[in-house]
């Protein structure tokens, strides 16, 4: 620690990946990170397996997926990251990272952020769908998410899940701030703004209108997915079967056991027509599975 109170391990770190079609398949065209992100080889999947209904004849038949690594424990007081993504025309890109992204305990007057910018040219797609985030007790961290879809025939899947904090531990929505800004935007114009700003100490995170009872939130949004009637009916009833009553709390939520398989949410239509789903639970893994099956039904 400096004798200004600033941390001087604090680092700026950039992440870049840029995907583009050549003849049948996905490829990386630039890939550049600096410590502590680390890009693992990328894997070819059958497009079909992550774009669904949005993998049309545009598409190349074959898609990327990357897994991006830390070879840090965790987003440390003063890191400053920047995540730059674009996706090319006929081009499809599954993006994801190695293991939950944890925000350490800071002091009193540190804070950590990131600055995510996602581009997808029209014919393009782009599934970023990050592992969940951890904020530690005593964290303060600001995130911003800019989505820039160029045209209605650029595609994207943006998921993300938050964590109350290490609840086994006694901290439990124990972080000092955590805010986070992701804007969706198609030909210049919003189609999905989300503002979260969460301060535990002067808000009541356990009541109605925010967690309710629950430790975990997850979001999905599908943007220029082709999400058709009978697809977006079929993700309705799953989540009523799972949640009891789309937007309440299936049964008590609060005090339930951590390990509860309790979810509440629903599926909704934006203006545009596009699809969003959230989601109330007591873990991670349970929240992700819910996701990824209202996911596939959807797309």
């Amino acid at each position: 620690m400096s004798k200004d109170g600033a941390n001087k391990f604090g680092r700026a770190s950039e992440l870049r990946l840029v995907a583009e079609r050549r003849g049948e398949k996905t490829v990386l065209a630039d890939v550049a990170a600096t410590m502590p992100f680390r890009v693992m080889h990328p894997f070819e999947v059958p497009t079909a397996k992550i774009a669904g209904a949005a993998a049309g004849e545009g598409l190349a038949p074959v898609a990327l997926q990357v897994m991006v690594m830390s070879a840090s424990a965790g987003i440390m007081a003063g890191d400053a990251q920047c995540v730059d993504v674009c996706v090319g025309a006929g081009a499809a890109l599954q993006v994801t990272t190695q293991a939950f992204d944890k925000v350490h305990r800071m002091g009193e007057e540190e804070s950590a952020s990131r600055e995510t910018r996602l581009r997808v040219a029209n014919g393009g797609f782009l599934d970023y769908s990050p592992q969940p985030m951890i904020p530690f007790a005593g964290s303060a961290y600001a995130a911003s998410a800019s989505v820039e879809l160029a045209g209605p025939d650029a595609s994207l899947v943006y998921e993300e899940v938050l964590s109350c904090g290490r609840a086994a531990r006694g901290e439990r929505f124990g972080y000092r701030s955590f805010r986070n800004r992701v804007r969706v935007d198609v030909a210049g114009a919003p189609v999905y703004v989300d503002n979260t700003v969460y301060e535990p100490d002067r808000m009541p995170m356990e009541e109605f209108g925010l967690y309710e009872g629950f430790s975990h939130l997850g979001n999905m949004v599908l943007v220029n997915c082709r999400v058709g009637e009978a697809a977006f009916l079929a993700a309705r009833d799953y989540l009523r079967e799972e949640t009891g009553v789309i937007g309440a709390a299936a049964g008590s939520p609060v005090g339930a056991s951590a390990g509860s398989e309790a979810v509440a949410g629903g599926v909704t239509r934006l203006a545009s027509g596009d699809v969003c789903v959230r989601l109330l639970g007591h873990r991670a893994q349970r929240v992700g599975d819910v996701l990824s099956r209202a996911r596939a039904l959807l797309i």
